[in-house]
């Protein structure tokens, strides 16, 4: 049979290894027995078969070294198969029969076919052995009964074949059920030992999936945990060593690289950290998701990311089995903080542009509107003229020019914004906007550029205090209609056509 050490991985592969080596150990015993017939020779010769011949020597040889190729060749065409087995237990069966013929009687290598037959595991093969081997008894007993009548006169045939009919079957029975017992104890025995092996093995192979992902994963995140809630088990991946730890929630609903985490979380930050962290909760968290995470600033002020992942879960979708991870993403996050101030930030001038105001503005909404606010808009008045006719470096001048005059009027009451090629807005808190408004005009007629001798601006202004009941977005649509007023106003005075300067650079 199959060694211990060469345990099968399934019971259907172990019975066809099985299945092989009894075959092969057919091949033996068969081998075995064509000796048979050379040791009743000696026992003819020594006296002790008197009733038998050479002749039946040779035969019963001759019948074996036959068995053994018929044998040989259907092994090695089909080793897995019973057929090999089959043959042997039925034509030694029937050798057996002969000898009785030829008063050759071993009695207790009768029993041995159907034991033989057992090794298989088969309970079919089995019952068709017993079956045979016991009329293959029968008829020798048949055989027999003549001589062995003739050698007790007060014993008929038929008598003799009753009783010793009437002993085999007893014989046969008590046999054929204790066999019957043995191999289905030994089929449990090996039936248990695969399927604990199998359980083993199993286990194994989840460890090592485990510590292989944990590997994997190390390369990628700072630390890595794997997290049984059906085994209670904890393990951390750190530095190429696994540690693991029980998890007992009476004692703590964290589990031990969190809590090992705690100090390094600021104090106005570990509510929130003890919530996500939380393993009571967690795995109710994941059921939809499958994956959450969270970012936490540590005391030293670097940016780090949790982040929980299922990995398997019941019948129900509940996670059983999750990885907790913790990655690094300072330089991430700056990364990203620039990205966000370059998309929010005009890059001629450095100011927050439209889409940074309309951020700033939602934000403001979410608070109630202080009653200082104010909004001006401006233009910045004859860009495009100087642009098509001294170029945009004297164009870009006069934009940094109108920066610098609005900023110093404003100082620290509020941040400005550019809107457009030449439009800017600034959101003002100040009760003093018109201070502003007129430090703003006076800075743009006393400013003098390199490639422009001239600033004008036209501006539009709305407050809270002229319109109580408007929102910053009102208040910004106001101001952008006061502003367009004065522009208008601004080139008529001027003697500007606009329209008609439009045209012209348009047919340029």
């Amino acid at each position: 049979m199959t060694s211990l050490n060469q345990m099968p991985s399934s019971y259907n592969e172990f019975l066809l290894q099985n299945r092989k080596y009894i075959n092969a150990s057919f091949l033996y015993i068969i081998l075995t027995c064509i000796f048979t017939g050379p040791a009743i020779g000696l026992g003819i010769y020594a006296g002790i078969f008197t009733h038998t011949s050479y002749g039946a020597c040779v035969i019963i040889s001759v019948g074996m070294i036959m068995l053994y190729f018929g044998c040989l060749y259907m092994y090695k065409k089909w080793p897995y198969k019973a057929y090999t087995s089959f043959l042997a237990i039925f034509v030694m069966n029937i050798l057996l029969v002969y000898m009785s013929y030829e008063k050759i009687s071993v009695r207790v290598t009768w029993f041995l076919m159907p034991l033989l037959s057992m090794l298989l595991l088969s309970t079919k093969f089995y019952i068709i052995s017993c079956l045979f081997n016991y009329v293959m008894i029968l008829l020798s007993i048949w055989l027999a009964a003549p001589y062995m009548s003739a050698m007790n006169v007060d014993e008929s045939a038929l008598d003799y074949f009753k009783y010793e009919a009437t002993a085999r079957t007893i014989e046969t029975f008590i046999m054929a059920v204790v066999g019957y017992e043995i191999g289905q104890l030994v089929s449990f025995y090996y039936r248990s030992l695969i399927e604990e092996k199998q359980t083993v093995s199993a286990a194994e192979r989840q460890m090592e999936k485990q510590v292989l992902l944990l590997e994997s994963m190390n390369d990628l995140y700072d630390k890595v945990n794997y997290i049984d809630f059906q085994t209670m088990k904890e393990q951390s991946f750190h530095e190429n060593e696994v540690e693991e730890y029980d998890l007992d929630f009476s004692k703590s609903t964290h589990s031990h690289m969190t809590q090992s985490m705690l100090e390094f979380v600021p104090e106005e930050s570990k509510n929130r950290f003890l919530w996500f962290t939380d393993l009571q909760t967690i795995q109710e968290r994941l059921i939809k998701n499958k994956t959450t995470f969270a970012e936490f600033t540590n005391t030293e002020n670097e940016w780090y990311r949790l982040q929980y992942l299922m990995v398997d879960s019941d019948e129900n979708g509940l996670p059983t089995k999750i990885i907790f991870t913790v990655q690094n993403i300072d330089d991430d996050k700056q990364k990203e903080n620039e990205l966000l101030k370059m998309a929010l930030t005009d890059e001629l001038t450095k100011l927050g542009n439209r889409r940074c105001l309309d951020l700033d503005v939602a934000e403001f909404n979410r608070h109630p509107i202080p009653d200082n606010i104010c909004v001006m808009s401006f233009d910045l008045n004859g860009l495009k003229i100087t642009n098509d006719t001294w170029g945009h470096r004297a164009g870009d001048e006069l934009i940094k020019g109108a920066v610098q005059c609005i900023q110093k009027a404003m100082e620290l009451y509020g941040k400005l914004y550019r809107t457009g090629g030449d439009e800017f807005v600034a959101i003002i808190f100040a009760r003093n906007f018109r201070l502003i408004e007129k430090a703003i005009i006076e800075n743009a007629e006393s400013w003098r550029g390199e490639n422009n001798n001239r600033l004008a601006l036209s501006i539009g202004v709305a407050s809270r205090t002229d319109y109580p009941d408007a929102s910053i977005a009102e208040l910004q649509k106001i101001s952008d209609e006061i502003m367009y007023k004065n522009k208008e106003e601004y080139y008529k005075e001027n003697g500007i056509d606009r329209n008609a300067l439009y045209n012209k650079f348009q047919e340029q």
